[in-house]
């Protein structure tokens, strides 16, 4: 409007705006330039309030603040791309700058809208367009805003300090101090690097009918083995109780953490109506749902969760979910009276022998037939329940396969390791948390380090993390490969590291896995069997030198004939001798 102005009014506007900076050196703002909080005053929210009827100047502000919000995000994408802060922290100060940036856009938005018309009387104050004054009076309505602005300045004079400016930085600065993700982790997560299951563990081996299901199938499988050598042996003989007993494991937290989300293995009478088992299902649902959310803000759990019902309605009707095939109404083992799911033919036959079970049946014949199919609805509904749950775990399990991956790798290091290493790693691990200063002694330097090293013939790296020279590389032989069946197939780059590794945790669990102790006698051996032939010959040998009385004692006759003691024994009791 003043640009629209005379001569006078730009004059004017020159002597305004040198008014205007007065206030600046005392380090606040006035109407007409942006409305910062000073530092050592109150709020900025509370100055915005005592200067709420400036809403130009409050949109102004918002319109700013998204901007500055938004090259503070790409500070921190910037900063996440060079990996000095963690992952999961880049993350939540990420999801703090989209919050900050929608709480703007409202504030503008609301004013765009002007519901309570503010913002017209803004404009048309501005146009010089006021009730009781002359139309058009544009330069009565700036010496008013003059006014204001005097008035502002004087009421808010307590303030000395300098203002705080909310530039990028401030918001980068601001999402970082506020980021409280170290909080939200245990130390076995390891800020959202692996997984705590424990307490869902503990709940699954504890659920009685599974635990007992997974015994029962264990016995048989030793009683199959056993027949196959004794085809006479019966299933309550001692010798099947006596095998079980000695070779039955209970299952342990790296096994579950494999196989947990194969929920279809689990026999459906292990699930029907088994409040421990929803309970179990609800707890791993919610645990991986909130690692997620708490490592990865930024994602919709929402939507994620329409996803999965979605798809999940449509595999339904389509009945393609594994083990949910057949509804359990139809399955030989249910009893639709007592509305109960039985493991075996002669349980469910002792329980229909029963007075209850005939009362039930009584009862049930006396409803109609839209009752008798309520009940059947009411089975096929809870199997849909049990069955949406079983696939939510699944799809959550999906989505963190890699965690539980890594934690099952970091447990099977820990179990493989001894005391030194583990504080060595642990060494390792506080060393490379730490946050380093670049301290180069000039640009030129820094340029240095963060160009790209050259390295065409992919060299291994040396301490001073540049490519080892190619004489070292040859003398070493680290361009031969050797590969490990025990270790998986892995394979070792020169000799050294290959000859290193049989004292290592990856071939120790190799090792463990097929039950041979990883000693000596089994250095350079990498196929499974030929670790498995030497191990049987170690075993015979070590039979063939402990001494067996009937076989190593000599006996002499009378007459001079020198045999065992065993053919001694047999021919003395039959009188030979």
């Amino acid at each position: 409007i003043l640009a629209r102005g005379s001569s006078r009014g730009r004059d004017v506007q020159g002597r305004a705006h040198r008014r205007w900076r007065r206030p600046r050196a005392r380090g606040r703002r006035a109407p007409g330039g942006r409305c910062v909080a000073p530092r050592l005053c109150a709020s900025r929210d509370v100055v915005e309030e005592a200067m709420s009827f400036s809403v130009l100047e409050q949109l102004r502000c918002a319109h700013e603040d998204m901007e500055n919000v938004e090259k503070a995000m790409s500070l921190v994408l910037m900063e996440k791309a060079k990996n000095n802060r963690n992952h999961v922290s880049v993350e939540h100060a990420l999801h703090y700058l989209v919050q900050e940036s929608r709480s703007k856009a409202q504030t503008a938005v609301d004013i765009y809208q002007d519901k309570d018309g503010m913002r017209t009387d803004d404009v048309n104050a501005l146009a010089g367009h006021q009730p009781g004054k002359k139309q058009g009076d544009v330069w009565t309505s700036f010496y008013d805003k003059v006014k204001e602005v005097k008035d502002y300045h004087r009421r808010f004079t307590i303030n000395q300090g300098l203002p705080e400016l909310q530039s990028a930085e401030w918001f980068y600065n601001r999402a970082f101090e506020a980021d409280r993700s170290e909080a939200l982790f245990s130390g076995e997560e390891d800020l959202g690097r692996r997984v705590d299951m424990h307490q869902h563990f503990t709940e699954y081996i504890n659920i009685k009918k599974i635990t007992a299901n997974r015994r029962a199938r264990f016995r048989d499988a030793t009683f199959a083995r056993l027949k196959k050598k004794n085809p006479d042996v019966k299933p309550d003989e001692p010798v099947v109780d006596e095998a079980f007993e000695r070779e039955y494991a209970e299952l342990d937290y790296i096994e579950w953490l494999r196989t947990f989300d194969q929920l279809h293995d689990i026999p459906r009478y292990c699930k029907y109506k088994e409040k421990q088992y929803t309970k179990y299902l609800d707890g791993v649902i919610s645990y991986l749902r909130g690692l997620l959310s708490r490592t990865q803000p930024m994602v919709g759990i929402e939507k994620l969760e329409m996803q999965f019902d979605k798809e999940f309605e449509e595999r339904w009707a389509d009945r393609s979910i594994p083990g949910w095939q057949e509804p359990t109404h139809k399955d030989k083992l249910f009893c639709l009276p007592s509305n109960r799911l039985f493991n075996n033919p002669s349980v469910m036959k002792s329980h229909t022998m029963g007075k209850q079970y005939k009362k039930k049946v009584e009862e049930m014949q006396k409803l109609s037939f839209e009752e008798q199919k309520n009940l059947v609805n009411e089975v096929e509904a809870e199997d849909k329940r049990i069955a949406r749950l079983e696939s939510h775990a699944a799809k959550w399990h999906d989505l963190l396969s890699d965690t539980i991956q890594e934690t099952v790798t970091h447990l099977q290091k820990k179990q493989s390791q001894s005391i030194e290493e583990m504080e060595a790693d642990r060494d390792v691990d506080d060393l490379e948390s730490d946050d380093g200063v670049d301290v180069g002694d000039s640009d030129m330097e820094k340029d240095d380090e963060e160009r790209p090293i050259y390295n065409p013939l992919n060299l291994p790296l040396g301490w001073d993390g540049k490519p080892i020279p190619f004489w070292l590389y040859k003398l070493h032989g680290l361009g031969i490969e050797y590969k490990c069946e025990i270790c998986g197939n892995y394979s070792y780059w020169g000799r050294r590291s290959f000859e290193k590794h049989f004292s290592e945790w990856r071939h120790a669990l190799g090792m463990r896995g097929l039950k041979i102790p990883n000693t000596s006698h089994f250095k350079e051996i990498t196929k499974i069997e030929d670790a498995i032939a030497l191990y049987d010959k170690l075993k015979r040998d070590a039979e063939e030198q402990v001494f067996r009385p009937d076989h190593d004692v000599e006996c002499e006759d009378i007459q001079g004939n020198v045999m065992s003691q065993r053919a001694f024994e047999d021919l003395r009791r039959q009188g030979l001798v």
